[in-house]
């Protein structure tokens, strides 16, 4: 059951506070997002009301048609360009506020989490695993905290003498390095992508 509630809540969690910390440009974004949608609006208006007009002078030829059709198509295809340059935006603002949770104060206990989370997915493949983190983030799993953690979860755990290249998180390996799950704060971000992806265009532009 820990593994189990750990696995949902983490991400959302995380998850949830890049967004409150994004909120700014994704107001930003929102307010774009109705710019152009209006525009929009308007260029498809102007072109079917220069169409109607020339109807009264001239018999409308079906490439006219055509014409007033591409044009409609080419409007919306703008829109949908700069919605999904206004997402990538937001997606990287995100992103710069996911990669800075090393500086949190709660970053001890996402770690936790984090070990916890990995150790879901690797319970079934041995008894004693390795934590691999970056150098910067060594000193937190001390032996005693390690110990703790290993006790309470009945799994083996040790601070992994190799160092990750990564920006946080923790890559958790069986002893025989055979068996890793990476839940590097990177791996996290790309398993979530379409997540996020999804959630950030619904919270700018809403259910279309």
């Amino acid at each position: 059951m820990l593994y189990t509630q750990n696995i949902d809540i983490l991400s959302r969690v995380i998850m949830d506070d890049a967004f409150r910390e994004a909120e700014s440009i994704i107001e930003k974004a929102r307010e774009e997002s109705e710019s152009i949608r209006k525009q929009g609006i308007n260029t498809v208006n102007d072109l079917k009301n220069n169409k109607n007009h020339n109807i009264s002078k001239v018999k409308l030829s079906g490439t006219h048609s055509k014409l007033i059709s591409l044009e409609e198509f080419r409007a919306r295809s703008e829109i949908l360009s700069r919605k999904e340059e206004i997402i990538k935006e937001v997606l990287l603002q995100i992103r710069g506020e996911f990669f800075a949770l090393p500086e949190r104060g709660d970053y001890p206990g996402i770690m936790r989490r984090l070990i916890v989370h990995a150790l879901g997915h690797l319970k079934a493949d041995g008894e004693a695993f390795l934590c691999r983190v970056r150098a910067g983030d060594r000193a937190l799993l001390g032996h005693d905290f390690l110990d703790a953690l290993g006790r309470e979860l009945d799994k083996g755990l040790s601070l992994d003498p190799e160092t990750a290249d990564i920006v946080g998180g923790v890559i958790v390996l069986r002893s025989d390095l055979r068996v890793l799950y990476d839940n590097s704060l990177e791996a996290i971000f790309e398993r979530n992508r379409q997540k996020m992806r999804c959630i950030a265009a619904e919270c700018i532009f809403g259910k279309e």
